[in-house]
């Protein structure tokens, strides 16, 4: 039985032509089996004549993609088969040895030449996704791998082909040959690809990667779709930062989008590059966020920013969408002080929440957002040349804050007008996962922002507004950004003011009084009067702007120039000891619990800290000074006092008198007295009793 099934197997009886004999001898029978069949029915010769005309036209109709030889070949054969069956029923001799010899002599002539019709079968290809191509896709695929060959040195076959809906371009799904061929082959000779196939300027070929490592995709454009604007399409429902925001749209017309959820952002491009256009779309797309608030610092004056307040600052809207805005270095340090705070402070807040949800990320959402921080005009602070200690300290920190702040939903997108090293420091392109480079004229910004082997030429820009956008590892591809008037931004601003979240409770803590207090020093920056935004009842801050001037108060300022921000404690007076200094809880009566509970009143030891920082002018001491000014001989006892209180030593040194040592903030000193007011925070006997009598 076995026997039997196995030769079963072996026996083909399907009269499919295996080769050139086997078709040739089919061919042959069957022309004297037709030529039989009308010699009996009389069919008049004329029709096989017709026949052979309509076999060589169809040949030649529907020869796209077969080489000369191959169209030559096939009509010869046509041509060949109607003559002699045209003689055979116009002659009457059928049975004659010549006119079989002629039929033999025809048939061994088409078999020995057969090859010359072969077609490629790599010639027919069909797109992913599709089961049937049309020749002129056919024709296209031999043509690109003619073109692969002849500037890559490569034999490629081309499997795929799929024209854009936009009629811009096409994509070519391409298989590389074994022996070590790479995509970087390709991408290298992009620019040199599109010269060959006489592109038209502003159009280039993309090379992206394929299905497996020994694949590739080609982007092809043919029109340079990128050279008008594009708007915005004015959609404001809320969205999640879990998902890819979208900012533009590529050459084929497909959505330019990027994750922000874990990666920081470098955007460069010159002046009049559309780079501030794109930092719009950014704080637009992030603010739809329901799980995500926008930090703004904004160095060059307040230009990105100002829009977006408008509606603010104007009493239209209740509360900014820009839930910080800093205009100076010194709110700048702050805010980037704070940002770190928040994500260290995450780290221990938010541990069981990782556990419950079972998540290496930080779960966010309206409850508990993402910080996305956007630094316009960042290439003076993150230069590393940059000298200002004030500067320096912000580059530091937004450098800090790119390494630790991803798991905890701190994240950073800087903004330079070059990509250069000595405007964007090593570390900041490294950590940065979503690179936008806008319009420039050196393809050596490409190179160093992207890389130096990505055969990326500013020749594929049409111009201003137009840029490569580079996402997780992906390739640089080229797009145009969508544009946002200074109109649309305001509407943006009201409408996405009322849907956008606030910060969290722990993290507003942790932030401080320089988160407390933002509002009121963004009204002082971008405002030509100054309003009274604090409550005299309450002591808070109000989010709506009243017409009434603030009283005069003299503010200390921290070092750093006459923009630096005011300071958070009014200067201590001239005359008089530490217990006239006065508390920053003001408005207090006698009657408030806080006064009478011993638990809850500010001890000696953290009025006398702040009176030192007040008599230093400075934000930051290093543990010497301060120990010093206390009459405290070792930092050890220092420490241990205010280790109580919470208040801890900076974790990185900082320069002070040409020293570079640890010490304490400022910042914290003022939480902690504000958490002692609020029963957050009990001091224990021993610090309320410093100094021992």
């Amino acid at each position: 039985m076995s026997n039997s099934k196995a030769t079963a197997q072996r026996l083909d009886w399907s009269i499919t032509p295996r080769g050139p004999v086997s078709a040739t001898a089919q061919a042959a029978l069957g022309l004297a089996a037709l030529a039989s069949v009308g010699d009996i029915a009389g069919v008049a010769p004329w029709w096989a004549a017709a026949a052979s005309v309509a076999g060589v036209a169809g040949t030649v109709l529907t020869g796209t993609g077969r080489g000369p030889a191959a169209l030559v070949y096939r009509a010869g054969c046509w041509a060949g088969a109607g003559g002699w069956l045209t003689y055979t029923l116009a002659s009457g001799l059928l049975w004659s040895v010549d006119t079989f010899a002629a039929l033999g002599v025809g048939a061994v002539a088409a078999g020995v030449l057969s090859p010359l019709g072969r077609t490629r079968r790599a010639a027919v290809r069909t797109a992913p996704g599709s089961s049937l191509v049309l020749r002129r896709d056919s024709r296209l695929a031999v043509e690109w791998e003619s073109r692969i060959a002849r500037v890559c040195r490569l034999r490629v076959t081309v499997e795929g082909v799929r024209r854009w809906e936009s009629g811009a371009g096409y994509t070519l799904a391409v298989v590389l040959p074994v022996g070590g061929a790479t995509r970087k082959h390709l991408e290298t000779a992009a620019d040199a690809l599109a010269a060959d196939a006489r592109l038209p300027d502003g159009c280039g070929v993309e090379v992206a990667a394929g299905g497996h490592r020994g694949s590739a995709v080609l982007h092809v454009s043919t029109l340079n779709r990128l050279h008008e604007n594009i708007p915005h399409p004015g959609d404001y429902r809320p969205r999640s930062i879990l998902d890819p925001v979208e900012l533009g749209e590529h050459r084929d017309s497909s959505i330019a989008d990027a994750p922000l959820r874990e990666l920081s952002g470098l955007v460069t491009g010159q002046r009049g590059s559309g780079k501030t256009n794109v930092l719009h779309v950014l704080t637009c797309e992030i603010a739809r966020c329901r799980d995500a608030v926008v930090w703004h610092v904004d160095l060059n004056g307040g230009g990105l920013s100002q829009p977006w307040l408008h509606p603010w600052l104007e009493g239209d809207s209740p509360r900014p969408v820009i839930d910080w805005s800093a205009s100076t270095p010194g709110d700048a340090l702050a805010m980037v002080e704070a940002a770190l705070a928040v994500a260290k402070d995450r780290k221990r807040s938010y541990r069981r929440l990782k556990v419950e949800t079972n998540s290496a990320l930080l779960p966010v959402s309206a409850g508990l957002p993402e910080i996305v921080l956007i630094v316009d005009e960042g290439g003076e602070a993150l230069s590393p040349a940059q000298r200002d200690p004030v500067l320096r300290a912000l580059r530091d920190g937004i450098e800090e804050l790119q390494r630790i702040g991803r798991n905890e939903a701190v994240n950073v997108i800087v903004s330079s007008l070059r990509a250069t090293q000595d405007m964007i420091a090593p570390n900041v392109l490294k950590q940065s996962g979503l690179r936008i480079g806008m319009y420039v004229r050196d393809d050596t910004e490409l190179s160093y922002l992207y890389g130096w082997n990505k055969g990326l030429s500013v020749e594929d820009l049409p111009g201003p507004g137009c840029g490569y956008l580079q996402a997780d590892q992906g390739n640089p591809r080229p797009w145009r950004a969508y544009l946002m008037t200074p109109s649309q931004i305001v509407e943006a601003a009201l409408t996405l003011a009322r849907t956008r979240p606030e910060l969290d409770e722990a993290s507003q803590r942790v932030a401080g009084p320089a988160y407390a207090l933002r509002y009121r020093r963004m009204q002082a920056a971008f405002t030509d009067t100054g309003l009274d935004t604090e409550d005299t009842r309450t002591g808070r801050e109000l989010a709506v702007p009243r017409p009434t001037p603030a009283p005069a108060r003299r503010l200390t300022l921290v070092p750093g120039g006459a923009d630096s921000w005011p300071d958070l404690v009014p200067a201590r007076p001239a005359v008089g000891s530490a217990d006239q200094w006065p508390d920053l809880m003001p408005h207090q009566t006698p009657s408030d619990p806080r006064q009478t509970d011993p638990g809850r009143r500010i001890p000696e030891l953290l009025r006398r800290c702040l009176a030192a920082f007040n008599d230093a002018g400075d934000d930051r001491m290093h543990s010497e000074s301060l120990a010093a000014a206390l009459g405290i001989t070792a930092t050890t006892d220092l420490a241990a006092l205010l280790r109580p209180l919470e208040v801890f030593p900076l974790a990185r040194a900082f320069s002070r008198g040409g020293q570079e040592r640890r010490g304490y903030a400022r910042e914290d000193l003022i939480t902690a007295t504000e958490r002692i007011r609020n029963g957050e925070l009990h001091v224990p006997p021993e610090v309320a009793a410093w100094p021992a009598a």
